[in-house]
Order: structure tokens, then sequence, then C-alpha cells
């Protein structure tokens, strides 16, 4: 065999070795990196379940705190949901004793319209009893609870408490005394007078010099002049109504019986 066949048979040799068995520097490097290769593929494995652990554990918490929550605001709208149903319950009881109210109210009014309407007429009746005084205020008084009579926006309660106010005025004038001043005729032409209020009994009236006296004549409707002989006594009483004395007995004519009579003072 010569040389130049020698030689490319060792370098065939060669090559078919370097193939199947390389160097120990590459076959290092080859075993490293199939060791490293799973080892980090096993991290990231790793790595990435401990991530999603974590979202788990985040989520837990979230949950839970949110699950709490819920229910807490459960359990407050649960009382509050009972405590509405007890409002609820408490307002158609009280919308049925309303309307309870509201039958008896209609039944009362329908059976007292006829006490009230008895009681107005009482009203005109001793308004127009005795001598005139107060004439205006009294006839405007009576006006007023004619009106409301007839006012559906009033009250039948609010009507009989003003009905027996006015009617309480009118008894209060049977006790009490007051003097005024106006113009009447005692059949001399009209004279600027003191006219002294007896209760409900008579008037009596003196001139302002003193030296004329007179009293309402209720069967008449007139005034009709007195003597002189009462003068005193006219006088006396006027100066009692307006504390101007003390309070004693005098002699007053009053209709057609003459005679001592008690003066109460006037508390007004």
């Amino acid at each position: 065999m010569s040389g130049k066949a020698q030689c490319q048979l060792w370098f065939t040799a060669a090559l078919v070795l370097s193939l199947f068995f390389p160097p120990p520097a590459v076959l290092a490097v080859s075993v490293q990196q199939q060791v490293e290769k799973p080892l980090r593929q096993s991290i990231d494995t790793r790595q990435q379940a401990q991530k999603k652990v974590e979202q788990w554990q985040d989520d837990r918490a979230d949950l839970t705190s949110r699950f709490v929550a819920l229910t807490s605001e459960t359990a407050e709208l649960v009382t509050y949901s009972e405590k509405l149903k007890d409002s609820v319950e408490a307002s158609r009881n009280r919308l049925a004793a309303k309307k309870q109210q509201l039958a008896e109210i209609k039944k009362i009014s329908e059976e007292i319209a006829p006490f009230l309407d008895e009681l107005l007429t009482q009203l005109r009746e001793v308004s127009a009893d005795g001598p005139p005084f107060l004439q205006e205020e009294r006839a405007e008084r009576l006006s007023r609870m004619e009106k409301m009579m007839g006012d559906p926006a009033i009250s039948v309660g609010e009507k009989y408490r003003r009905l027996m106010e006015a009617l309480h005025i009118e008894a209060e004038y049977g006790f009490t005394t007051e003097v005024s001043r106006e113009e009447i005729d005692l059949g001399a032409g009209p004279m600027l007078m003191d006219i002294f209020r007896f209760g409900r009994l008579n008037l009596f009236s003196l001139s302002l010099d003193g030296l004329t006296c007179g009293r309402f004549n209720e069967a008449a409707g007139t005034w009709e002049k007195l003597e002189d002989g009462w003068l005193r006594e006219i006088r006396t009483v006027i100066a009692m109504a307006r504390k101007e004395q003390p309070v004693d007995l005098v002699n007053l004519p009053i209709g057609k019986i003459s005679g001592a009579h008690s003066f109460t003072e006037n508390q007004n």
C-alpha cells in the first residue's frame, strides 16, 4: 500500500471517530445542556405554579372579604326588612284606626248638627233679648257664627267651641257692668250721655253735666227721662262702675220694679 493510500485511510478513520466519539470538551457542553434545560423548565414551572398559588390566595382573600361584607349587608337588610314590615303593619293599624275615627266623627257630626243649630238659635235669642247694648259688636259676632255654620272647612268641634264661646260672652254680660258714651234721645232731641249697663237688666243714662238722667224702657223699646230724684243713684252707680268710689247698695228703677239692688263691680 502506497503512502498516499495510507494517509487517506487515516483521515477517514479520524473522521468517523470524530462523528461517533466527540472530544471531551464538546461532550461536557452537551451534558451540561441536557441537565440545565430540564432544570430550567422545572424552575419555570414551579415559579408559574407559585404565581398561580399566590393569585389564588389573593382571589380567596378578596372573595372571603366580599363574602363577609355581603353576609353583613344581608343581615342588615333582613333586619331592615323586619323593621319595615313592622312599620307597614303599624301604618295599616293607624290607617284602620283613622278610618274608624273618621266614621265616628261623621256619625257624631250627623248627630250633633241639630244641636249646633239649636245653639245658634239660642245665640240669636239671647242677642236679641234684653236692652240694646253693644249692638254692633254683638250683631257682628252673630253674623260670624252664622257664616261659620255654613263653612264645611270648619270642623264640628271648632263650630261647637266657637258657639259656646259666644254664648259664654253673652252670659257674662249678666254679671258685669260698664259705662259707655253715645247719643240718645230722651224726648228733647239727641244728647250725648254716659250709658250705664247694669248686667243684662237695664240701661241708665246720665248727661255729661250730671243734671239729666234716663233709662231704657224695654217694654216700649225707647229711652225715657227719669225724675231728678234718681240723679243721685245714677251718678253713684256710674262712679262705682268707673272705680271712682267703693261698691255700695243703691236703689235703681229696674223695669216696673223699683227697689234695692246690689251693685256688682265690672270685672273687665
